[in-house]
């Protein structure tokens, strides 16, 4: 966790009224009671009522009410307050839902800072912040990230990430180049905890990728080694896409390494894809890696950077 809080007495939390086992839960209930009534004000995606979760109750009954002032100019950035009160983030249903869905986690509104980011809490106790700059973690924990925010100490920002690198191709099957690429992308997406992958989806477009989609199936995979399924789709989608009438001199083959069913974010946010262009034997093939913001911290952020590092690996060995 780079959200380091180096004095764990949480003085700045102490100069705000807090101790160790502090219990409010009867302002806290109050204060739930009034937030778990708010209805939103629009339908969507992101628009349903919030819901009440363990560590969100503990986290207000410990913390609910207090006023946490910045204890200094910052160390890493400027030094903030925060009020806790879930009432004051209440009617943040689209910026949470928002980040809920993209970590795969519930949120519960937890406060606001005197900069006017919105405090949630996680389903683990995270804290997290809501921004016009993004979406940032503060701490692992409602003590840890107040004080963190009290000293200064810089959040980690959630995003997205991508990984892209080129390799050389063995000759001028780009059906067979582009799928054993793949295949060694499943293999290390499941080797360091990503994904176990059962399926890839080939897709060829006109115009070099910039055309009208020619063609686009299914292929699961085989119960065998890298180099047998490689052979063995290899003829699948060769064949198939003879049937289909599809050529590729002037279009892009495209392989994506689909989620198994019924995946969980945030590692189903992760995408590999590997694409070629089929009009020249020379055209190298481009392997991409896009983790969402789910796979920023924790030890999904962990999986996803080592099998970055894995494929960054054979790439250089392939060049």
């Amino acid at each position: 966790m780079s959200v380091c809080v180096r004095d764990m007495e949480y003085p700045a939390l102490r100069s705000g009224g807090w101790s160790p086992g502090r219990n409010v839960r009867g302002q806290a209930m109050t204060a739930l009671l009034e937030v778990l009534s708010v209805v939103p004000l629009r339908s969507g995606r992101n628009s349903s009522g919030w819901e009440l979760f363990g560590a969100a109750e503990r986290a207000l009954c410990e913390f609910h009410g207090l006023r946490v002032a910045p204890a200094g100019p910052g160390r890493d950035c400027a030094a903030t307050g925060a009020v806790v009160d879930p009432a004051l983030a209440q009617h943040a249903h689209r910026a949470f839902g928002e980040l809920a869905e993209a970590l795969g986690v519930r949120l519960f509104p937890f406060g606001r800072t005197d900069g006017d980011s919105l405090l949630a809490v996680d389903e683990s106790g995270r804290l997290f912040a809501v921004d016009h700059g993004g979406w940032w973690l503060l701490g692992d924990s409602p003590a840890a990230g107040l004080e963190a925010l009290a000293w200064g100490h810089a959040p980690i920002r959630l995003e997205s990430r991508r990984w892209q690198w080129r390799l050389p191709r063995d000759g001028d099957a780009p059906v067979g180049d582009a799928l054993r690429a793949a295949m060694v992308a499943v293999y290390v997406l499941h080797h360091h905890g990503v994904r176990s992958a059962r399926a890839l989806r080939v897709t060829v477009t006109t115009l070099r990728g910039f055309g009208a989609v020619a063609f686009d199936e299914r292929f699961d995979l085989h119960p065998s080694s890298l180099e047998e399924n490689t052979d063995l789709l290899a003829r699948e989608v060769s064949e198939a896409m003879e049937k289909a009438g599809v050529a590729l001199h002037g279009a892009e083959l495209a392989v994506s390494v689909l989620p198994p069913p019924r995946a969980t974010m945030p590692l189903a946010s992760v995408d590999c894809r590997i694409s070629v262009d089929g009009s020249s034997s020379a055209a190298p093939l481009s392997l991409t890696l896009t983790a969402g913001p789910g796979a920023s911290v924790g030890s999904a952020g962990e999986s996803v950077t080592a099998a970055a590092h894995a494929l960054d690996a054979y790439a250089s060995g392939a060049r």
